[in-house]
């Protein structure tokens, strides 16, 4: 056998054994990607999760006297009224309907202090406070803009009605109060651990015709305000 023969028949040898091992090679890599792409079609992080959340909520609430109005009287005085507002802090749970649509309940507590003066100027100025205890039940619209594996990021809407109960310690009985909420938000949740922020607006109404020293219909007290633009942060956990 010549050599230029030898030649040709070790490069066929050659090339036929560097075939077999590219098709080990890429049989085995087949192997290996299977399961990445099984992974790939998981659920996506909304239909991992469980529906339901249990969250810390605070909000730092400040009142302005252009979104304030008032009207109280005593013995037939009438006072001038400002009030001031204490940040909030509740306990929000949450249930998610769907991937869009998601409805949540608050109970939260607010205090106010209230400094009035008789409008004739016969008196100084004297404080009493109130005490805001309240429910507020509500659904929420939002969207995912970012999804991975382990994380997605939310931006939301909500509103919601409001009811409760202005406990005051002075002179007043306690009244019930009412109002609506509304606001905006992005949310990141990772696994089961999520934290919300942004801005609410809160509108709150009380009106009082009672009060400890009951001898006729001239003693009355009403409060009607908005807090705007609120911030708020909210860290709660799925289940």
């Amino acid at each position: 056998m010549t050599n230029k023969s030898l030649s040709i028949r070790a490069i066929v040898l050659a090339f036929a054994f560097f075939a077999s091992v590219g098709t080990v090679f890429a049989q085995s890599d087949s192997t290996v990607q299977a399961p990445v792409v099984s992974d790939t079609a998981k659920p996506s992080l909304f239909q991992q999760k469980h529906p339901l959340s249990l969250a810390l909520v605070y909000e730092f609430s400040e009142l302005s006297s252009r979104n304030l109005e008032t009207n109280m009287s005593r013995n037939g005085k009438r006072y001038n009224v400002d009030i001031e507002v204490s940040h909030m802090f509740g306990v929000n749970g949450q249930y998610s309907y769907n991937e869009w649509i998601s409805f949540f309940g608050l109970l939260g507590y607010r205090q106010a202090s209230i400094d009035y003066t008789p409008r004739d100027k016969s008196a100084d100025e004297e404080t009493m406070t109130s005490h805001n205890i309240f429910l507020q039940l509500g659904a929420e619209i939002g969207f995912s803009f970012l999804t991975a594996k382990n994380y997605q990021l939310r931006a939301l809407g909500f509103a919601g009605l409001m009811g409760g109960l202005n406990l005051i310690d002075d002179y007043y009985m306690s009244s019930p109060l009412y109002g609506y909420v509304r606001g905006i938000g992005v949310q990141l949740n990772i696994r089961h651990i999520f934290i919300l922020g942004g801005f609410r607006s809160t509108h709150v109404y009380w009106h009082t015709y009672h009060s400890d020293h009951w001898e006729d219909d001239d003693y009355e007290f009403m409060a009607d305000f908005d807090l705007m633009s609120s911030p708020f942060v909210s860290i709660g956990i799925g289940f």
